[in-house]
């Protein structure tokens, strides 16, 4: 029999994923969030070239909410090089898992600048939301030779929620530049084949792509 592969530890950048406005309360200049539902996204490794099939653990003992819960900024698609930038925050304590869908409430700004972006948001224009969060810890689970491998976070942290005219993805910009934002993830690694486990993932990155 062999034995279980060591787990492995890796350098990860910040990645993103695509989030959606649920509700608007005008008077309070609030939004909630669906940040996450857990739903399998694609992705590469820039570092080694290999794609795999990633998905967001909806456990809440999973998810590090501190830093959202503290009143982490609302910005505009990433940027962070100038106060400017935020548009709002997340209201403390807001965040939490529920019914395995990640949620959390932003307040916008009063001030000018933001008005017509709130006014946007408000008319159904920018609906487009996306939430930053760092991952510490993978599961991958390999399946049969030649498939994608699918990594499943058990310990992740999002740590800003930005508006955005679409869907971004952080990691894609990696490699520009020697110095990274990036921290440690543990990967361990499963060699069993689960297959019926892999058709739930397919279709469901098959439903989403859809959306």
């Amino acid at each position: 029999m062999r034995g279980s592969p060591q787990p492995e530890t890796v350098q990860m950048p910040p990645l993103s994923i695509r989030a959606n406005v649920a509700s608007v309360n005008p008077e309070k200049r609030t939004v909630e969030l669906i940040f996450s539902t857990g739903a399998p996204v694609e992705r590469m490794d820039w570092w080694s070239g290999k794609r795999y099939i990633e998905t967001l653990s909806m456990n809440p003992d999973h998810v590090r909410l501190d830093r959202l819960n503290s009143g982490a900024p609302l910005l505009d698609a990433h940027s962070a090089w100038s106060v400017n930038d935020q548009l709002g925050v997340v209201e403390p304590n807001t965040a939490r898992i529920e019914k395995k869908q990640a949620l959390a409430t932003v307040r916008f700004s009063t001030r000018d600048a933001v008005e017509p972006i709130w006014q946007d948001v408000k008319g159904g224009i920018i609906r487009s939301v996306s939430v930053g969060y760092r991952i510490h810890k993978f599961e991958e689970t390999t399946g049969k030779e030649g498939a994608i491998p699918t990594r499943l976070a058990t310990l992740w942290e999002p740590y800003e929620v930005s508006l955005v005219p679409m869907p971004a993805d952080v990691g894609a910009r990696v490699r520009q530049g020697d110095r990274l934002d990036t921290n440690p993830c543990v990967i361990t690694t499963r060699d069993d084949f689960d297959a019926d486990r892999v058709r739930r993932f397919k279709l469901a990155s098959a439903r989403a792509r859809v959306a």
